[in-house]
């Protein structure tokens, strides 16, 4: 383990992908030019599809004007994996990472975020396992979280997301990351309780740090400019 982890969290509320997207690759930037810190951002999104950098093809069930009927955009990332839903009820943390400081490899660090989801769910009396057909968490055979990586020159960004209580009809117009007949699932629905995403995003800080070794340093609430 490096000597010392530090990680400045930052919680920016109901967002648009747009803005948090840019913010990422701005923080991204400095870490690579050796300037900035290591950031946590957490966020629920208004609700989107974002593809992976290899499927810019949106793996949907429903059709297209449907998606554009309930009001969902559709974004191209440069993160791996494939489809992906964020949306309000949903924890979404973005880590900006110099993973090489931190002593860390790409799969040592997907590994820690769902490490921290783990950690997350047990704190609602929730056992999560890897499986087998891909990366994220699940409870059983039912998907709860989702993780997904750009790396540039050993800093990254994208993160975890994490179902608290979203919209489970708008999951269901897509193949969770591709994977045809995969059922999501929700925390709030696996605990049979009611909890909020700033609660978890709370527990996804904790364990975050525990499983990473890291110090927290908050730093409040923040917006971001559309």
């Amino acid at each position: 383990m490096a000597a010392t982890r530090t990680i400045a969290v930052r919680n920016l509320g109901l967002t648009d992908y747009g803005p948090v997207h840019r913010l990422q690759q701005e923080l991204q930037a400095e870490r690579v030019r050796g300037e900035g810190v290591d950031t946590l951002l957490l966020t629920e999104h208004r609700p989107v599809f974002t593809l992976g950098r290899n499927h810019p093809e949106p793996n949907l069930r429903a059709s297209a004007e449907l998606v554009r009927a309930a009001g969902i955009e559709v974004a191209q990332t440069e993160r791996g994996g494939d489809i992906t839903y964020h949306g309000p009820g949903q924890l979404t943390a973005y880590g900006i990472i110099d993973l090489r400081a931190w002593g860390l490899g790409v799969v040592d660090y997907v590994e820690a975020l769902e490490g921290t989801m783990f950690g997350v769910l047990e704190e609602w009396g929730v056992e999560g396992r890897r499986h087998e057909c891909a990366r994220g968490v699940w409870v059983g055979e039912r998907k709860i979280g989702s993780v997904g990586l750009h790396v540039r020159r050993f800093v990254s960004m994208h993160g975890a997301a994490l179902n608290v209580a979203p919209d489970m009809q708008h999951i269901s117009f897509m193949n969770p990351c591709g994977l045809e007949d995969t059922e999501m699932t929700s925390l709030s629905a696996e605990a049979g309780t009611a909890m909020t995403v700033a609660e978890v995003g709370e527990a996804f800080v904790r364990q975050f740090a525990r499983v990473l070794g890291c110090e927290v340093v908050q730093q409040g609430a923040a917006s971001v400019a559309g």
